[in-house]
């Protein structure tokens, strides 16, 4: 009878205590608030900030007699100079041209080529490109914030025909000369009609060319355009590719004439 009454009376403590303990996690769990791992529940972003695109104008320099016109020479090999044992290339003959008819011009670029016989040799050509690398350079390397070229001679498209037909290399186009003009809305640029080349077709090189003045037309009075298409005859290349020295100072006529048209050049004439 002690035992079964000592078992009843453990039996029923133990049933209390444990009711109790499960009261009490209970209302611990109820009154639990996590805490977070961060101080925010907000999403964390990353944001890269796009690099400024430069909206400063390049405002023609020759009102100040201690300034000078800035021109970029821009494009592949040809304008860098190849073909020409100096590498001077049309830069040579048109320096001349320039100095003859006195005006004050600064050739810029971060390129230099014929320095033996040139004393200004900058420029921006790149033998080999195409317009899609002169885009990206432009876009990488900041050559027109740089420089701030009053005038652009551009001569691009050869080596793009060798890699797709006149259709795509006229868009492309199209599309350099807006970078350049979103970037310094006051520059002019002078687009060539490319002297032949044997890379690609002839009827792509024709297409190409024949499209450049509808595209300049588009892009409003700060482009214009010179065709370069029939001043150079066979015996004026020193490769298939590349004219010798009579046929870039040809080019080089052709490019003075272009400047001269330009109303900003009458105030680059010295004294």
């Amino acid at each position: 009878m002690v035992n079964y009454l000592s078992m009843k009376r453990f039996v029923t403590r133990f049933l209390t205590l444990t009711i109790f303990l499960a009261a009490c996690t209970r209302s611990v769990v109820d009154s639990y608030t996590p805490i977070p791992l961060f101080e925010t529940e907000q999403p964390i972003t990353l944001t890269l900030s796009p690099v400024p695109v430069s909206t400063e104008t390049a405002t023609p320099s020759c009102g100040d007699a201690q300034t000078s016109l800035r021109i970029m020479p821009l494009g592949d090999s040809i304008t860098y100079g190849e073909g020409d044992p100096d590498r001077g290339g049309y830069r040579k003959r048109l320096s001349a041209l320039l100095t003859n008819d006195k005006y004050a011009f600064d050739f810029v670029g971060s390129q230099r080529s014929g320095e033996a016989i040139l004393a200004d040799p900058d420029n921006e050509g790149h033998p080999g490109w195409r317009i899609t690398n002169i885009k990206e350079a432009i876009d990488m390397d900041g050559w027109l914030e740089t420089y701030q070229p009053d005038v652009i001679l551009l001569h691009i498209g050869s080596n793009d025909l060798r890699h797709g037909n006149g259709i795509y290399v006229r868009d492309n186009l199209s599309v350099l000369l807006d970078d350049i003009l979103i970037r310094l809305p006051n520059t002019h640029v002078i687009v060539a009609q490319i002297i032949p080349t044997r890379w690609g077709s002839e009827v792509d090189q024709k297409i190409y060319n024949d499209a450049i003045p509808n595209v300049v037309a588009a892009k409003g009075p700060q482009v214009s355009v010179v065709d370069m298409r029939d001043i150079l005859v066979k015996d004026d290349f020193m490769t298939l590719y590349h004219p010798n020295t009579n046929g870039y100072d040809k080019m080089a006529v052709a490019w003075v004439t272009a400047i001269h048209a330009l109303d900003l050049a009458t105030d680059c004439l010295t004294p």
